[in-house]
């Protein structure tokens, strides 16, 4: 007997690879899937303005990244306590203008190296709302605990989310021709808006994907993460316990139906190894790390790293090698 509705996905073995640099944009959930591709050791980017939610700030990031203009004081705001931009995430804020930009420019330019090299660009959309400044119509990314009559609030229409990817879509294929995307709708429920309203936005971000992924079949494709949220894990123990973000559990789940998806037996047997590393890096002694025993495990797992290193040149374990040598050697 089956106890689930189980999502059906078409094979694309080989979409995901360690050869493939991968940008990834979008909600929280764009970080949860990026964490483990971190974990991994896929040469990755994530969230390079922090977590954005609607497609129209998520379009208007990659936009700024195409255009290598970096940001300036006069685009920044301040509100007595700390410096912040309207394009990031609160995190990048700082208590002085040139800490703000400091920080924001340094993963700007990071991120604008990985566009224009990336294979696959994986966005995760999170809602259709947007809030636009009221005083030049602007939509921001976050309103940093400004207050509600600075900004009015809209939810983007099919035709909207549409018009402006296409935009979007067609000065990638030209920047960066070897891109494919791979859109997401992010699980999270955003019952702040309602259930309701909620559900009407999460069905405009579905409606606008088909239409994409209809239209440039040959760069844009769907991974179903909210359905199989929605439909296979219908139960609340899947959900942490704010009762709208899914679980750790969840999350694995998601991640190994993207992994029987898109990878390759090679690639899924690399990435596992590289996951055990990274769970055997978390490991601390608990009598410190001069001992024996901790001694033998540290280098056991150098010579793990090490191997993976001659396999598959393009993964380095500098990083990690260099803190563990660091660690046995005090």
């Amino acid at each position: 007997m089956k106890w689930s509705t189980t999502i059906a996905i078409d094979n694309q073995k080989g979409f995901l690879q360690y050869s493939n640099p991968i940008l990834l944009i979008g909600s929280c959930f764009a970080e949860n899937v990026g964490e483990y591709l971190t974990r991994a050791k896929f040469d990755i980017e994530v969230n390079p303005f922090g977590t954005l939610y609607n497609p129209e700030s998520i379009a208007m990031g990659i936009e700024r990244l195409m255009s290598n203009h970096p940001f300036s004081k006069d685009e920044l705001a301040n509100d007595g306590n700390l410096w912040y931009s309207y394009h990031y995430h609160g995190k990048f804020s700082q208590p002085t203008a040139q800490a703000t930009l400091d920080v924001i420019n340094s993963q700007y330019e990071q991120a604008s190296k990985m566009l224009s090299r990336c294979q696959r660009l994986i966005i995760t959309f999170g809602t259709a709302y947007v809030y636009r400044l009221r005083s030049n119509g602007m939509t921001v990314a976050n309103c940093h605990k400004q207050p509600a009559s600075l900004f009015t609030r809209e939810r983007l229409t099919v035709e909207d989310i549409v018009q402006r990817w296409s935009q979007i879509i067609t000065r990638l294929q030209a920047y960066a021709p070897d891109c494919k995307i791979l859109f997401t709708v992010s699980p999270i429920r955003h019952l702040r808006d309602g259930a309701h309203d909620n559900q009407l936005s999460k069905s405009t971000l579905l409606l606008a994907i088909d239409r994409l992924c209809s239209t440039y079949s040959d760069m844009c494709s769907y991974f179903p993460a909210y359905e199989i949220v929605m439909d296979e894990l219908r139960d609340y123990r899947f959900y942490a316990e704010d009762m709208t973000h899914p679980s750790a559990q969840a999350i694995a789940y998601i991640c190994s139906r993207m992994v029987e998806t898109y990878f390759t037996d090679e690639t899924r047997q690399l990435a596992e190894r590289c996951e055990k590393i990274y769970r055997s890096l978390q490991h601390r002694p608990l009598n410190g790390c001069d001992n024996k025993a901790y001694r033998q495990f540290a280098e056991k797992l150098i010579a793990q790293m090490l191997d993976i290193e001659r396999e598959y040149p393009y993964i380095s374990y500098a990083t990690e090698c260099n803190k563990l040598k660091q660690l046995i050697t005090l």
